[in-house]
């Protein structure tokens, strides 16, 4: 059997430096740059017999979940999640990279640092389409050479100033500067997740929402070319988990470590070309859906003939916890159609077919009032079509993986 700790390891083993604003305490390998790759061996089995023998069902159990519903691992139920992520404000990013995803309705997070001249209106733009806006500190440093009082005003001025500059969003994320983590206690008071950059596909739940591991791609980092790109995303899909990619200069704009953009436009088009098995969702986003998940309780409330109620709840902070999670039951018998609620908004809803079993599928955002399924008629064939559409896609996929 293939030993794929030693394939992250190869595919990582050349990023032996950082960009030009790097210090020189960061421009090479350290002993504990090693530790950390030989630590990401170790636990890449426990990823995967957690992801695999645990998560095989593309199923997360929260705190209380009742039969027969069931809520997603990731969105749509789909065997992973990818998030891309850039740091550094390289030119690229905004001219190149945001374009490039926004043709395929992908969405991704963009690591501001505050000092290095961000253009806010075209981060205001990207915002607006719903890309991420997150912190990369305000001066970049190496957060370890500092004393907790800098620290914090790294991570309290950057939050701040993104927070007066971009509308429509809160920061909620950071990527750590040469990922080398500080204070994991001040920085988890500013933030909900931090990405560092451990070199091996995340579980379905991290161990560490404060060095969230990623993969370093481009001319210094083990991930180059779209198959590279193509290998990390299905090794997720495998082992159910979280792929996450950190690049900064997209072809040659003078930044770190340049992907080339044609090899990440061929990557793309891969992950779309396979979308059923990959939710391609900003690193906040996909922080929100995980501890969501994690912490939901979904009760029934009152099941009729005609109409079911349910209650989904978690204990988090409902202003940074809106993000809608993945829920689906088996279409209750005599049912042709469904009308799914919550609150007085109507939900958009999918009939999936696994294994001969109809399934009614939906998203809700916990707390946001009660689910109400309505049976419906089915008056025309659209519902049907939709049906087939998606069983056919969802089977198409069980036989891939």
């Amino acid at each position: 059997m293939t030993d794929y700790r030693f394939l992250f390891i190869f595919f990582s083993i050349k990023t032996v430096c950082w960009h030009k604003k790097c210090s020189a305490k960061a421009a090479v390998w350290t002993i504990q740059t090693v530790k950390l790759l030989l630590s990401s061996m170790r636990n890449l089995y426990k990823v995967f017999f957690l992801t695999v023998f645990l998560g095989a069902a593309h199923i997360a159990v929260g705190q209380s979940v009742a039969a027969p519903f069931e809520i997603g691992t990731w969105k749509d139920f789909k065997p992973a999640a990818v998030s891309y992520t850039f740091d550094d404000n390289c030119p690229n990013q905004l001219a190149v990279g945001v374009p490039m995803f926004d043709k395929l309705g992908f969405k991704l997070t963009l690591f501001t640092v505050i000092n290095w001249a961000p253009n806010w209106a075209s981060l205001q733009a990207a915002a607006n389409n719903g890309h991420e806006i997150a912190s990369h500190t305000v001066t970049h440093p190496s957060l370890d050479s500092i004393n907790a009082t800098n620290q914090s005003a790294e991570y309290e001025g950057s939050k701040n100033i993104i927070n007066s500059k971009i509308k429509g969003q809160s920061c909620v994320t950071i990527a750590y500067p040469f990922c080398i983590a500080g204070n994991s206690k001040l920085c988890a008071g500013c933030y909900i997740a931090a990405r560092g950059c451990n070199g091996y596909v995340e579980s379905a739940t991290p161990k560490d929402f404060m060095n969230v591991g990623a993969l370093i791609c481009g001319s210094e980092g083990g991930v180059k070319i779209a198959s590279q790109f193509n290998f990390y995303v299905d090794w997720a899909a495998k082992t159910k988990g979280w792929c996450i990619f950190m690049m900064h200069s997209i072809d040659n704009d003078g930044g770190y470590s340049p992907v080339k953009s044609t090899e990440l436009n061929a990557h793309l088009n891969y992950v779309n070309e396979n979308n059923a098995k990959f939710w391609v969702g900003t690193f906040g986003n996909v922080t929100r859906y995980i501890k969501e998940r994690d912490a939901a309780s979904l009760k029934v409330i009152s099941a009729r003939s005609k109409r079911i109620s349910i209650q989904l709840t978690d204990q988090l902070d409902n202003s940074i916890y809106n993000y809608p999670i993945s829920i689906r039951r088996p279409l209750p018998k005599g049912w042709p159609a469904v009308n799914v609620t919550q609150g007085k908004m109507k939900l958009k809803t999918q009939l999936v077919t696994i294994a001969a079993v109809n399934y009614i599928m939906f998203d809700a955002v916990p707390n946001a009032g009660l689910i109400t399924l309505t049976r419906q008629k089915a008056t025309n064939m659209e519902w049907e079509k939709k049906m087939a559409i998606v069983s056919g896609k969802m089977k198409a996929e069980q036989n891939r993986l």
